[in-house]
Protein backbone atom coordinates (compact mmCIF):
# COMPACT_ATOMS: atom_id res chain seq x y z
CA UNK A 1 0.00 0.00 0.00
CA UNK A 2 1.31 3.11 -0.85
CA UNK A 3 1.51 6.59 0.32
CA UNK A 4 -1.91 9.00 -0.13
CA UNK A 5 -1.35 11.52 -3.09
CA UNK A 6 -1.63 15.28 -2.07
CA UNK A 7 -4.53 17.19 -3.42
CA UNK A 8 -3.98 20.74 -4.74
CA UNK A 9 -6.96 22.70 -4.42
CA UNK A 10 -7.48 25.92 -7.28
CA UNK A 11 -8.04 28.78 -6.55
CA UNK A 12 -11.82 30.05 -5.93
CA UNK A 13 -13.39 31.18 -9.30
CA UNK A 14 -15.73 34.10 -9.79
CA UNK A 15 -19.35 32.93 -9.35
CA UNK A 16 -20.93 31.42 -12.53
CA UNK A 17 -24.28 33.87 -12.53
CA UNK A 18 -24.60 37.36 -11.61
CA UNK A 19 -28.32 38.75 -11.18
CA UNK A 20 -30.30 41.91 -11.36
CA UNK A 21 -33.25 42.12 -10.00
CA UNK A 22 -36.13 44.92 -11.21
CA UNK A 23 -39.14 45.35 -9.60
CA UNK A 24 -41.03 47.32 -12.55
CA UNK A 25 -40.93 46.08 -16.04
CA UNK A 26 -41.80 47.61 -19.36
CA UNK A 27 -44.23 44.93 -21.58
CA UNK A 28 -43.12 44.41 -25.24
CA UNK A 29 -46.26 46.21 -26.30
CA UNK A 30 -45.63 49.45 -23.76
CA UNK A 31 -47.50 49.01 -20.71
CA UNK A 32 -45.31 48.83 -17.48
CA UNK A 33 -46.35 46.37 -14.51
CA UNK A 34 -44.73 46.47 -11.10
CA UNK A 35 -43.97 44.14 -8.10
CA UNK A 36 -47.71 42.51 -6.69
CA UNK A 37 -49.36 43.15 -9.86
CA UNK A 38 -51.65 40.56 -11.62
CA UNK A 39 -50.52 39.35 -14.99
CA UNK A 40 -51.70 36.20 -17.24
CA UNK A 41 -48.84 34.25 -18.96
CA UNK A 42 -49.59 33.04 -22.77
CA UNK A 43 -49.88 29.13 -22.99
CA UNK A 44 -50.85 29.18 -19.62
CA UNK A 45 -54.26 28.44 -19.49
CA UNK A 46 -56.26 29.16 -16.40
CA UNK A 47 -53.72 30.21 -14.39
CA UNK A 48 -53.04 33.75 -13.02
CA UNK A 49 -49.62 35.21 -11.33
CA UNK A 50 -48.63 37.72 -9.14
CA UNK A 51 -45.57 39.50 -10.97
CA UNK A 52 -42.31 39.69 -8.47
CA UNK A 53 -39.67 41.10 -10.35
CA UNK A 54 -38.00 41.44 -13.45
CA UNK A 55 -34.51 38.89 -13.55
CA UNK A 56 -31.49 39.63 -15.97
CA UNK A 57 -28.02 37.75 -15.70
CA UNK A 58 -25.54 40.37 -16.12
CA UNK A 59 -23.02 38.01 -17.91
CA UNK A 60 -25.59 36.65 -21.08
CA UNK A 61 -27.56 39.43 -20.94
CA UNK A 62 -30.76 37.01 -20.89
CA UNK A 63 -34.12 38.61 -19.00
CA UNK A 64 -36.95 36.87 -17.77
CA UNK A 65 -40.01 37.52 -15.10
CA UNK A 66 -39.80 35.96 -11.81
CA UNK A 67 -43.69 35.32 -10.47
CA UNK A 68 -46.33 33.21 -7.57
CA UNK A 69 -48.48 31.56 -9.27
CA UNK A 70 -52.22 32.14 -8.00
CA UNK A 71 -54.75 29.18 -7.21
CA UNK A 72 -57.99 30.29 -5.98
CA UNK A 73 -56.85 33.38 -4.57
CA UNK A 74 -53.73 31.24 -2.46
CA UNK A 75 -50.30 32.07 -3.52
CA UNK A 76 -48.93 28.68 -4.93
CA UNK A 77 -45.35 27.83 -6.60
CA UNK A 78 -42.64 29.88 -7.39
CA UNK A 79 -42.58 30.26 -11.63
CA UNK A 80 -40.53 32.05 -14.42
CA UNK A 81 -40.89 33.05 -17.70
CA UNK A 82 -40.52 35.46 -20.66
CA UNK A 83 -41.24 38.84 -21.01
CA UNK A 84 -42.79 38.21 -24.58
CA UNK A 85 -45.31 35.72 -23.15
CA UNK A 86 -46.61 38.27 -20.64
CA UNK A 87 -50.48 40.19 -20.86
CA UNK A 88 -51.78 42.46 -18.65
CA UNK A 89 -54.95 41.72 -16.99
CA UNK A 90 -57.62 44.25 -17.73
CA UNK A 91 -58.66 46.32 -14.78
CA UNK A 92 -62.26 45.36 -13.29
CA UNK A 93 -65.15 47.45 -14.15
CA UNK A 94 -66.65 49.05 -10.55
CA UNK A 95 -70.43 48.13 -10.75
CA UNK A 96 -72.73 50.90 -11.13
CA UNK A 97 -75.09 52.26 -8.51
CA UNK A 98 -78.99 51.90 -9.06
CA UNK A 99 -80.45 55.35 -8.78
CA UNK A 100 -84.32 54.61 -7.95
Amino acid sequence: MGRPKKVHYAAPKDPPVRWEREYKATLPNGREIVSGEIIKITGEYGATFKFESLTTNTKTGVSWIDCKELHKGQVGQFRAFYIDRVKKLPVRRKKKKNVD
